[in-house]
C-alpha cells in the first residue's frame, strides 16, 4: 500500500518538468497509434523529447515546482498529484511537455524512472486552456491530472484489454478513466466539503464529442459528465474502497 508520506517524501514521487518552449514550436509528431490520450510505445519518445530533465520532489515542503510558469499553481499541483497517487495506488512519472496547437495529455505504460508504474504528460498550451476555466480552474486541472492517473490504474490492472474487447473506438476506457476521476473528486469532497465537485463533472462534459466513427471518440457529454457522477456517488455516498471501484467501474462501461 501507498502512504502519503511515502509519495511525498524521500524523493518517490516522480515529477518530470519540461521546458517552456516557444510559442511557435512544433508539437510532437506521432505515428497515429495512439488513440485519445492512450499514448502508445512507439509514440513515447516523441513526447518524452519535449519533457526536459528528470526531478523529483523531496517533500511536501520542499523544493518549489515552477516549470509551467507559475510556481503556486505547480506547488499545489504537486500535493493534488500526491494525493492522487495514495488514492489510486498508482506512482507514475509526470511531466509537462510542449503540445504546440495539439492540446492535449497523455497516459502511457513507458517509463522514465525506476519504480515507477508508467507516465502522464500533460500539455503546456492544454494547461494555459484548462486554467481559463471560468470556475474553480485548478479544480479542473485536477479532475484531467486523475483522469490520466486513472489510464495508469488501468494500465496496472490490465483493464483495457477487458474494458475495450471488440470496441473500435477508446469510449469503454476513457469514461472509466472519467470514472476515477469522479471517484478521486468524491473523496476530495469527503476530506473538504467546500470542493466544488460539480466543476469535474462540468470539466469532462465539456469535452466530450460525438465523433462515433473515430477510433479516438472518448464518449459523449452526456457520457463523460455520467461517468464522473457514478464515480463521485461511489466514493462520496458509497465509500467504495478503490477494490470495488475498479470492479464496479468495469461493470459499468461494459455496459454501455
Amino acid at each position: 500500500m501507498i502512504h502519503r508520506r511515502e509519495v511525498v517524501a524521500g524523493g518517490s514521487l516522480a515529477l518530470l518538468f519540461g521546458c517552456i518552449c516557444a510559442p511557435c514550436c512544433a508539437a510532437a509528431q506521432l505515428s497515429g497509434k495512439s488513440r485519445g490520450c492512450h499514448l502508445a510505445s512507439e509514440d513515447y519518445e516523441a513526447v518524452r523529447s519535449r519533457a526536459g530533465e528528470t526531478q523529483a520532489v523531496s517533500s511536501g515542503s520542499g523544493p518549489t515546482i515552477w516549470k509551467s510558469g507559475d510556481s503556486n499553481f505547480d506547488f499545489a499541483l504537486a500535493h493534488t498529484l500526491s494525493k492522487i497517487c495514495v488514492a489510486f495506488q498508482v506512482l507514475p512519472g509526470f511531466a509537462y511537455y510542449e503540445d504546440g496547437q495539439s492540446l492535449n495529455a497523455y497516459a502511457t505504460q513507458n517509463t522514465s524512472l525506476a519504480r515507477t508504474d508508467g507516465s502522464v504528460f500533460f500539455g503546456l498550451n492544454f494547461l494555459k486552456q484548462v486554467r481559463t476555466f471560468p470556475e474553480s480552474p485548478e479544480v479542473a486541472v485536477a479532475t484531467i491530472c486523475a483522469h490520466e492517473f486513472g489510464h495508469i490504474v488501468q494500465y496496472k490492472n490490465n483493464l483495457i484489454p477487458i474494458v475495450n474487447r471488440g470496441q473500435f473506438t477508446v469510449k469503454r476506457s476513457e469514461l472509466q478513466a472519467d470514472y476515477f476521476a469522479g471517484y478521486f473528486t468524491g473523496l476530495r469532497k469527503r476530506e473538504m466539503p467546500t470542493y466544488p465537485a460539480a466543476v469535474a463533472a462540468m470539466a469532462q462534459f465539456k469535452v466530450g464529442d460525438n465523433l462515433f466513427s473515430d477510433a479516438g471518440h472518448h464518449g459523449t457529454p452526456e457520457e463523460r459528465g455520467g461517468a464522473v457522477v457514478r464515480g463521485f456517488e461511489a466514493s462520496f455516498r458509497e465509500n467504495k474502497t478503490l477494490s470495488e471501484a475498479i470492479n464496479e467501474s468495469t461493470n459499468y462501461v461494459l455496459q454501455l
